[in-house]
């Protein structure tokens, strides 16, 4: 049976006074649960913030705006010490995390994982919607510009269907957790998924990062223009703070490059560019310029692998007949694999040799949901 929809025309209150932002705080501190979800100018910008944070709960919905000139400390506080409904509550949590420091100190319920531990086969919120409520989401009010004030009437009804529908969507994917004896899976599920928002990345290597998709099969001239393109598109990026791809996307980086390296001439500033680019031009020729001058010494040379990392045909023949073992249990259970365990999981779990519950655990390889699911396959192989 599908859930009670929300009113057809959702109501909301815009937050972004601090007399407002203090009423709403008081009000959430004697609220049990509250949806959560947030937009952001990551599409429009090369360091994204949070431009508007989505709130309902008791039937009520609110917009708060995080770039109007309000003290979000107490809010945010009160906010933490508050069970929250999320969907897929990595993404919203580490821009929270980026912005505000902000961590939760109750319980989040990850309604994507929820979706995604009941069998579902599509768990988007906009596949919830649809599937719960028969509502089409425009999807291309994704990569509305969220930083811009005033915002269209109808970005943030939109904005605000993202939590409204939260509550409802939560019971009913409780319930089926509940019916298949799934809910202590997602609990770990979604525990696991909140520490995981908090774990620094490691640094990136600076001699990978600039070799963009589709540049592995270039040679060393055409990747000494990548390489210096690819720096030039960063420092604007960095200082004008726009999206990558509006300054230049990555497969003009590529055929800049092809071209720029055939080319016998100088190039010059009158020189027509194989792509568009008005904005930056000028820097962009010098860039090129310089790096047209480069001798065949101070090109980049392409990366070896290191063969002490690789795996060894045997070792992969067994993760390969691991895989197929959890399989088995996957098929069984109507989920996809990846779920009950990743490759890099099982290829950690042969290269230790870990065959027991308790080695698994203080590993952190796989939640206690998972060992008990798997166990018997993974002793099976490696046992």
């Amino acid at each position: 049976m599908k859930p009670k929809e929300p009113t057809s025309s959702i109501e909301f209150e815009y937050i972004d006074t601090a007399a407002q932002l203090d009423r709403l705080t008081d009000e959430m501190q004697s609220v049990d649960e509250v949806a959560l979800d947030t937009e952001a100018d990551s599409f429009h910008h090369y360091r994204p913030v949070i431009c508007l944070i989505q709130l309902s709960f008791n039937g009520h919905n609110y917009i708060v705006d995080p770039l109007a000139d309000m003290d979000m400390s107490r809010f945010l506080d009160v906010l933490s010490n508050t069970k929250l409904i999320i969907h897929d509550a990595g993404y919203d949590l580490r821009l929270l995390y980026q912005d505000f420091q902000f961590k939760p100190n109750q319980p989040v319920y990850d309604t994507m994982l929820a979706a995604t531990l009941a069998g579902l086969k599509s768990v988007s919120l906009s596949a919830m919607l649809s599937m719960l409520f028969d509502k089409d989401v425009a999807k291309h009010n994704q990569r509305a510009d969220w930083s811009k004030r005033p915002l269209q009437a109808k970005l943030l009804h939109y904005a605000v269907e993202d939590t409204a529908f939260l509550m409802p969507i939560k019971q009913h994917l409780q319930q089926l957790l509940e019916q298949m004896d799934r809910t202590d899976w997602h609990t770990e599920a979604c525990e696991w998924a909140v520490r995981a928002a908090f774990v620094d990345k490691e640094p990136t290597d600076p001699d990978r990062q600039w070799r963009i998709k589709g540049s592995g099969q270039l040679g060393a001239r055409e990747m000494a223009f990548v390489q210096a393109i690819w720096h030039w598109r960063q420092g604007i990026a960095e200082r004008t703070n726009l999206a990558l791809f509006m300054i230049c996307p990555g497969a003009d980086i590529i055929r800049l490059a092809e071209w720029a390296a055939k080319r016998k001439k100088p190039i010059e500033n009158s020189t027509k560019l194989p792509i568009p680019c008005k904005r930056n031009r000028n820097s962009l020729m010098e860039t090129l310029q310089a790096t047209q001058q480069l001798s065949p010494q101070e090109w980049p040379e392409k990366i070896k692998s290191d063969r002490s990392k690789r795996l060894s045909d045997a070792t992969r023949k067994v993760i390969d007949e691991l895989k197929t073992e959890c399989e088995k249990v996957a098929n069984e259970l109507d989920l996809p694999v990846q779920l009950l365990a990743s490759r890099s999981a099982l290829t950690r779990i042969v290269l230790g040799n870990t065959t027991t519950a308790e080695e698994i655990r203080q590993k952190e390889i796989l939640m206690n949901w998972q060992i008990d699911l798997l166990l018997n396959a993974i002793q099976k192989v490696l046992v």
